[in-house]
């Protein structure tokens, strides 16, 4: 098993944990959809499989087991080490991660010599190939172009659902589900959108104030819904001629 969350708590200071009781697992080329309203605890889980939690932010009970070593005993330079390589996160607002003032290949660069990629032609082909293989026209002029020079959906291939029209972030999700067919990736998507969820996931898990309401293999949680609140959700999700499933 690649990823393995068992009964998780997420704290803030010294108070009572806000998110609790969080278990779950992810194998290798699996994708798991953690859906859920805005302040669910969504986001708060994968900051802290990461060990990126802001604020005072921190794994109050429960156990991370990666590749079989419990994170919670590992060093920060460990955690370092993984993040970026093994384990990414792509924050909703993408653009703003990046430096606006300096070259995206500049800032590609940098994060591959970070993880030990010291030679500047093969560096340059890695950009290449992985910023083709998420379909970007003429990866080249993207490399020296400026984050603000992107379009919307351009940058989105970071962030694949937020704050697209549906034709783009079908295209987009679509790419995804290709990447992982090719590399065997294990993905954890956010989201808001149930029927993203029901089209990319094996697993989904849904939230509602910090706690685990739902999770299960993906078409029991579509088709056999246990709780109202799942169910509402997935009664929000359109179909053609403007009706609700």
């Amino acid at each position: 098993m690649l990823l393995e969350i068992n009964d998780l708590g997420i704290a803030y200071g010294k108070a009572e944990p806000v998110v609790r009781h969080v278990s779950f697992t992810l194998d290798q080329g699996e994708i798991l959809a953690i859906v859920g309203e805005s302040g669910s605890g969504k986001t708060t889980v994968i900051r802290a499989i990461q060990h990126v939690l802001p604020g005072g932010g921190h794994i109050a009970e429960g156990t991370m087991i990666f590749e079989g070593e419990d994170t919670r005993k590992q060093s920060a330079e460990k955690h370092r080490s993984l993040d970026g390589k093994d384990v990414s996160m792509i924050f909703q607002d993408s653009g703003a991660m990046m430096n606006p003032i300096r070259p995206i290949g500049v800032q590609f660069r940098e994060y591959l010599a970070l993880h030990g990629m010291t030679d500047e032609k093969e560096a340059h082909q890695r950009m290449v190939d992985m910023l083709s293989m998420v379909r970007l026209p003429d990866p080249e002029q993207i490399l020296k172009s400026y984050t603000f020079e992107l379009s919307g959906g351009m940058r989105q291939r970071d962030e694949p659902t937020s704050a697209l029209d549906v034709t783009t972030q079908a295209a987009i999700v679509k790419e995804m589900m290709e990447v992982r067919k090719k590399m065997n990736t294990a993905i954890i998507i956010v989201t808001h959108n149930m029927g993203v969820a029901a089209y990319m996931a094996d697993r989904i898990m849904v939230m509602r104030q910090g706690r685990v309401v739902e999770y299960g293999k993906a078409e029991d949680v579509i088709y056999h819904p246990k709780e109202d609140y799942t169910k509402m959700l997935l009664a929000a999700v359109p179909v053609l001629g403007g009706e609700t499933a």
